[in-house]
């Protein structure tokens, strides 16, 4: 397998991994949408003693949330931080032989 062939199976896996984080966030986008309109119609302040334990079970849901997109954002964060090695350009100016992708492709 030649440097060229590799770096494009490393570019189709990113772009796989790409994509199937977006299906994720489609799917938790759903059910977050799902949970927000079943609290909206099932959950009323009259079924709460204290005002406290209502925005407990509310920040509750909300921490769910953010939990998996901090997570997702971590890696999306990995994936762009390896893009930037192959693709960035050194700061000399050399622009077609720069960055990891120039002397992948140059060998």
């Amino acid at each position: 397998m030649t440097n060229r062939q590799a770096f494009t199976r490393i570019l189709a896996a990113n772009a796989n991994i790409q994509h199937h984080l977006a299906v994720i966030l489609e799917a938790q986008a759903r059910d977050m949408a799902k949970v927000g309109a079943w609290t909206h119609s099932q959950v009323h302040s009259s079924g709460y003693s204290l005002h406290e334990a209502q925005f407990r079970d509310a920040l509750r849901i909300h921490e769910r949330m953010v939990e998996v997109i901090e997570g997702i954002t971590k890696v999306e964060t990995g994936l762009a931080r390896h893009m930037k090695m192959a693709l960035h350009s050194d700061s000399d100016g050399d622009s077609s032989s720069d960055g990891l992708l120039g002397k992948w492709l140059e060998t």
